[in-house]
Parts: C-alpha cells; sequence; structure tokens
C-alpha cells in the first residue's frame, strides 16, 4: 500500500458511526491501486453536525478539515447540544467550552464581551459568522442562537486565516442552512421573567429533484429581566435558499433581520454598596434609556467545481444597522452612592448608522509530487465598514433613591454633541495555505499579508485622521496521525490587531502600530475508532507585544511598550458513550500577566506581574445527558451539569472578584412515547443556575462589578413533522 493510500485508510477508520458527522463525512474514489480524498470543500461541514460530537471543521483551516488534522485547539459546540441546554445567548452557547470567558450582562446592550486565552476579545475581533467577521462594533449587531447550526470556536492566534484579529482566537456562527430531507419545527417558550416566546424552523425541496432547497427560520419574544425595566425584546427571521443548477455548482443566498430592544443601563455596582444594591435594582430611566437595533443582512456563498480536484468559492455579505441607543451611567467619578443610598444618572444619546460590505473568495485543490499530497488554498478577502454616529450628554441627571426606585418624571436637557463623525475601515488580505501528506504525517503551513486603512472624519472640528497599517502572519503545524486515533501536534501562529491611539507630540504624533501576538502550542487529539467521541489536550504560550503602556517621558500620553503574557492548559472531551447518554467535561488553566509596563510620570509604580482584568486562573464544567430508551420511562431524558470559574482580579489587582460554580438542569419527555399521535411532539423544562447562586463581572470600572445572571426557568413545548 503506498504511503497516501495508508494514510486514506487511516482517516477512514476514524470516521465515526453514521449520523455523528451530518454532511460532513468523507467521500472517497479510486485511482489506481491507492484510495484518493476526493475535494473537500468549505460546504463539507457548514451544514451542521448531528449529536455532541463533531470531528470536522471548516474554520480552523478554511477547508473541510478533520479536527485530528489541524494543529490548533478548535471547539466546536453543535445544534443538538444548544437545543438541549436550551441556549438562549451567545454565553450560553460557550458556556461549557474551555479557555472563554463571557462578561454575564443581564439585560445589558451590546454584542458579547469576552476574554479567550487571557485575552479580550472587543468591537467584534473576535466573533465571525459564516466565515465573515460579524461586524466592527458590538453595538451595531447582536447573534441569535436558534439560527444557528453550530458554534466553531479557534483558540490562539487565527490572523493567517481571518486577518485582524486578537491573540485569543476567534468564535465563527454557522448560520442555518436549507436541507435536502424535509424539514418542520414550530417551537412555544415560557419561562422566568415572563418570557413569551414562539419559533419556528422550516426546510427542504422546492423542486422533485432537489435542486432548489429552502430554510426559514424566524423567532419572536417578549420578555423581561432580572433587572426592573431591562427588557429582552427580539423579532429575527432568516430565509436561505440553495440553488443547484448543476452538479458542480451551488449557490446558497443567506439573508437576515434582526430587531432588538434591550436595557441601555451600565448597571455598574460600586464594590462597596454589594450589601445595599439587589440584583434587580436599574440605573436607568424606564422607556428612555434603551438599546434599540435594526440589523438586515444578506449575502451569499458559491461553489463551483472545475475539475475533480479543484474548487472555486466566494463567501460574500452586506449588512444595514440603524442603532438608537440612550445610555444612562454614573455620573459620579468614581463610581459611588451619594451619600450612601443616591445613584446619580445621566444619559448620553448616541444613535449611529452603519453599513459593512464583506467577500472573501479562494481557490482549494488537491495535487500530489511524489509520495506527498497537497492541499491547496489561496484566496483573497475583503472588508469595508462605515458608520456615522454622534454623542451628547444630559446636562442635568436623575438621582435614583436605591431604598426607594420611584424613577421621578425628569425632563432631560442635552448638550450639543461631543460626538459627531463617521468612522471608516478597510481591510484587503491575501493568503495561502497548504496541507502536507505524508503517511501518516501533516505539515500545514499558511502565510497571509494584511492591508488596513481607517480614517476617522471629525465633522464638528472638520478634520480626520487617517491611519495605514500592514503586516504578514502565519502558521506552521506539525502532526502526526496514529491509526488508533490519537494526533500529538505542535504549532506556532501569529496575529496583529491595528489599535488606537497617537504619541506625543515630541515624539512626532504618530499613530500606534497594531499590536500582535505569536504562540507556541502543542497538544493531542483523540478520535478512537470505532467510539463517537473526540477528546483534546494542549498547553499553549501566547506573547503580545506593542501593548499600549504609560509614556515614561510624557504625562498624559502612551506608548506601545508594554507586553502581555498568557501560557496555560486546555482539557476538553465531547463523547456519546452510548446512544443514550452524552458527556462532555473541560479543564482550562489560565497563568495570564503583564510582563512589561511603565510607571507613570512621578511614579515607581509599574503593572508587571499583574493578572489582566476578569481573567481567571482556573475553570472547569461538566455536561451530562442522558434519554430512556425503552422501560417506563421510555421517551424522558434527563441532563445536569456544573460551570466553575475561578477568582479573577481588578485592574489594579487591589480587589478580587470571587469564584463561582453554577448548576445546570434540563428534563425533557418525547410525547410521542405517550401516545402515537403525539409523535414529533416534545416538552422539556430546563433550568440554569439552580441554586440562584449570586456571583459577579467585572464592572466598566475598576471599583466595580456586574451582577450575573440569576436563576432562570424555560419550558419549551416543541412539535416537528
Amino acid at each position: 500500500m503506498t504511503a497516501l493510500a495508508h494514510q486514506t485508510t487511516a482517516l477512514a477508520q476514524q470516521q465515526p458511526a453514521s449520523g455523528s458527522v451530518g454532511s460532513g463525512s468523507v467521500n472517497s474514489g479510486s485511482a489506481g491501486n491507492a484510495t484518493v480524498l476526493a475535494p473537500l470543500t468549505v460546504q463539507g461541514v457548514v451544514g451542521g453536525t448531528d449529536g455532541y460530537v463533531a470531528t470536522r471543521s471548516a474554520v480552523g483551516t478554511k477547508v473541510d478539515t478533520p479536527l485530528v488534522e489541524i494543529p490548533q485547539t478548535i471547539s466546536v459546540v453543535t445544534r443538538e447540544e444548544m437545543d438541549q441546554r436550551a441556549v438562549q445567548d451567545f454565553g450560553g452557547a460557550v458556556a461549557y467550552s474551555p479557555g472563554i470567558v463571557v462578561v454575564d450582562y443581564p439585560g445589558g446592550p451590546g454584542a458579547p464581551d469576552f476574554s479567550m486565552r487571557g485575552f479580550r476579545d472587543f468591537s467584534l475581533f473576535g466573533i465571525y459568522r459564516d466565515g465573515l467577521r460579524a461586524g466592527f462594533n458590538n453595538y451595531d449587531t447582536n447573534f441569535e442562537p436558534y439560527g444557528l447550526e453550530r458554534v466553531d470556536i479557534v483558540k490562539g492566534p487565527s490572523s493567517v486565516l481571518f486577518g485582524q484579529t486578537a491573540p485569543g482566537g476567534v468564535v465563527n456562527l454557522t448560520s442555518k442552512r436549507p436541507t435536502a430531507a424535509p424539514l418542520h419545527e414550530i417551537q412555544l417558550q415560557t419561562g422566568s421573567y415572563k418570557r413569551r416566546q414562539a419559533a419556528f424552523d422550516l426546510g427542504g425541496p422546492v423542486d422533485g429533484e432537489g435542486k432548489v432547497l429552502y430554510r426559514l427560520t424566524g423567532l419572536g419574544r417578549l420578555s423581561d429581566t432580572q433587572v426592573d425595566h431591562a427588557p429582552d425584546d427580539r423579532l429575527y427571521i432568516a430565509p436561505a435558499v440553495t440553488f443547484k443548477p448543476t452538479d458542480r455548482t451551488k449557490l446558497t443566498l443567506l439573508a437576515s433581520y434582526q430587531s432588538l430592544k434591550m436595557s441601555g443601563s451600565e448597571q455598574s455596582i460600586p464594590r462597596s454598596a454589594l450589601d445595599l444594591i439587589g440584583t434587580d435594582l436599574y440605573f436607568g430611566v424606564p422607556g428612555v434609556s434603551d438599546w434599540r437595533v435594526k440589523n438586515t443582512s444578506i449575502g451569499y456563498e458559491v461553489e463551483h467545481e472545475l475539475s475533480p480536484s479543484w474548487t472555486i468559492h466566494q463567501n460574500a455579505r452586506y449588512m444595514h444597522s440603524r442603532v438608537s441607543f440612550q445610555s444612562s451611567f454614573s455620573t459620579e467619578w468614581p463610581v459611588e452612592l451619594v451619600d450612601g443610598r443616591y445613584y446619580p444618572v445621566g444619559l448620553q444619546d448616541r444613535p449611529k448608522n452603519t453599513d459593512t460590505y464583506l467577500i472573501d473568495s479562494n481557490i482549494q485543490g488537491k495535487l500530489t509530487t511524489g509520495p506527498v499530497s497537497h492541499t491547496i488554498l489561496a484566496g483573497v478577502d475583503y472588508g469595508y465598514y462605515s458608520g456615522k454616529e454622534t454623542r451628547r450628554n444630559t446636562l442635568n441627571s436623575l438621582v435614583v433613591d436605591i431604598f426607594n426606585p420611584t424613577y421621578p418624571g425628569t425632563e432631560f436637557i442635552y448638550a450639543d454633541p461631543w460626538v459627531n463623525g463617521k468612522s471608516k475601515l478597510s481591510q484587503i488580505g491575501a493568503y495561502l495555505q497548504d496541507q502536507l501528506r505524508y503517511d501518516n504525517w501533516i505539515l500545514t503551513l499558511s502565510g497571509r499579508q494584511d492591508w488596513v486603512v481607517g480614517k476617522e472624519v471629525d465633522y464638528l472640528s472638520n478634520g480626520f485622521q487617517t491611519t495605514r497599517d500592514h503586516d504578514f502572519t502565519g502558521r506552521a503545524g506539525l502532526g502526526y496521525v496514529f491509526d488508533n486515533g490519537i494526533a500529538p501536534y505542535a504549532s506556532f501562529a501569529t496575529s496583529f490587531q491595528p489599535s488606537t491611539g497617537t504619541l506625543a507630540p515630541e515624539r512626532g504624533g504618530g499613530t500606534f502600530k497594531p499590536t500582535t501576538g505569536t504562540q507556541y502550542e502543542v497538544g493531542v487529539k483523540y478520535q478512537p475508532t470505532g467510539w463517537n467521541s473526540f477528546i483534546s489536550a494542549s498547553l499553549y504560550h501566547i506573547t503580545q507585544q506593542n501593548v499600549s503602556t504609560n509614556d515614561p517621558l510624557y504625562s498624559g500620553y502612551a506608548v506601545q511598550e508594554g507586553e502581555i503574557r498568557s501560557r496555560g492548559v486546555e482539557l476538553e472531551g465531547k463523547m456519546a458513550l452510548t446512544e443514550a447518554f452524552s458527556l462532555i467535561a473541560s479543564y482550562a488553566f489560565i497563568d495570564a500577566e503583564i510582563t512589561k509596563d511603565n510607571p507613570a510620570v512621578g511614579s515607581s509604580t509599574s503593572s508587571v506581574g499583574l493578572r489582566p482584568k476578569g481573567i481567571p486562573r482556573h475553570m472547569a464544567s461538566a455536561w451530562g445527558d442522558y434519554t430512556f430508551k425503552a422501560g417506563p420511562l421510555d421517551g424522558l431524558g434527563l441532563g445536569a451539569g456544573v460551570r466553575y470559574v475561578g477568582s479573577s482580579k481588578n485592574i489594579a489587582n487591589t480587589a478580587s472578584i470571587p469564584e463561582h460554580a453554577l448548576i445546570d438542569a434540563a428534563i425533557r419527555y418525547d410525547l410521542g412515547a405517550l401516545r402515537p399521535e403525539l409523535a414529533g411532539a416534545s416538552a422539556a423544562l430546563n433550568v440554569s443556575n439552580l441554586t440562584d447562586k449570586k456571583y459577579y463581572s467585572p464592572g466598566f470600572y475598576d471599583n466595580t462589578v456586574l451582577y450575573g445572571n440569576r436563576r432562570q426557568v424555560l419550558a419549551t413545548l416543541k412539535y416537528s413533522w
């Protein structure tokens, strides 16, 4: 047997039983005496994964690849896992994944604020949707979990695939796609905080030949939250159509509309007043301080097979957002109660309209050079963002009495705008990747060059500022896949992330360079033969350079002489132990530290040796789910899990955010097991934070925290046919 045939046989032996990978299975054909892999394209896994265990990903390499062959840690949250845990938001989706920490913000505005491997992701640097950046500003959009097929979490620097990203990694959200098999589902949900929700998911072939497929997903919700006067209202609808005019061409159109209404209150709780302020107290103006977004997007994915070995692919999206944001905040600095009982609140009116254009084009192919087989990827992507925003503050404030929060009517008087401008950003990236296979060895080599141009226009001063950044990033990884499914690997990867700021005039006043990141990672992945499971363990060392710190000579300015280092361990296992029992378990150790920092002018104190804000040292989680398949309990399903997040520090490391452990539980019943005429109907009850544990997330300011999510009960009735 040739080396290539041996490798193909090894991979084929590692494929799980039917139903565990969905459309991500490997197709093979014959070439002489050797079996060769058919072209693996991005479309192979975007349609979702059955069960809890994913074994392939199109995110870590932009090519449909077995996870054991990707020299980087990737966690995958499948649709079935999200359904059984009744996931309601981004934080819930990744709650059982190691190394990612999401700031819980009940009723609060904006897309998720989270950290991965010790580094914060912000301004949507770390969230992608369908392989394209989800946006460029946290307040322009949010994400509906019911509209997702799966969530891929790529750990560590990923700029070689996506351009400007944070060193900790990226999360890709895959939208629901049209299905070849008929799909019909309606869902009703109610629960805590007067929640009323209805959703539907329909799909299947339009014509008899299956050349036209559709998917229509929708959700409507009216709900309060644990914070008084803070709504969580949502309308979401996402149509999708796939056209397959020939066996070699496929075009999928994806569109979505989302309307959100949530609280615009900052909800910063002074640490000194935690014993006085309840988790339901609202620091805003009822009916006024809201965050409202109307977001519309339309895009497409097209794939055309040039030959049995080469395929071209293009992915594009246009998104428009209209944001109405009345933000409320404490007018005291630092944030403290006045006279021990009054919380003074000011308003900031900050409407914004944004437009985003994204397109990614590449060619993928397979070839051989002697005993070595290659999977080649070459492409160019482009992104453009334009956002116009004004901001104006009130001249007067509302005082909230924490012991008697009656919210008397106040006529707010607004000052003239202090922000009136437009932000523009464009990014072009060219990338090349080669996955080389020899026998059971896989060597992945990737490189990318990016050019980023940003322009800030200030209509108040009739001025503007332009920044031009460029950087080369790369990744090199080597792995070996044993026939028993064990795959050790080692890799090196880099990242870059544009940063804002200017040097002191005495230093020339130039704009800041991008921060850069480097990661060394070693690990082992295990996909056992004949056992539907996937286990991974990794060690990593990440350094972020060009971090802003105090200018040691010129007070009030910064220089890029800072550095942050993070190293740690991640363990994760997802296992379908039997047809009835599934188990998820994970652990993360994060040793993050500021390694270079300058004291302020006139001070001898630096932040060297301190932990970055809000980064726990330890995280762990486990979730088990069991479904009775026979006997008197046939149709009953039970699930339970625990999430542990260790303690973390504020910026100055002078105060701690206590550790917490939260328990979740689920019970569901297939009503068809009760009566045949109820086939397709099911009922479920999910409880998050079962013991109603009070815990905290880092606040916006060093002396504040945010309350975490209290107990939430959800009852769901679903019918599928």
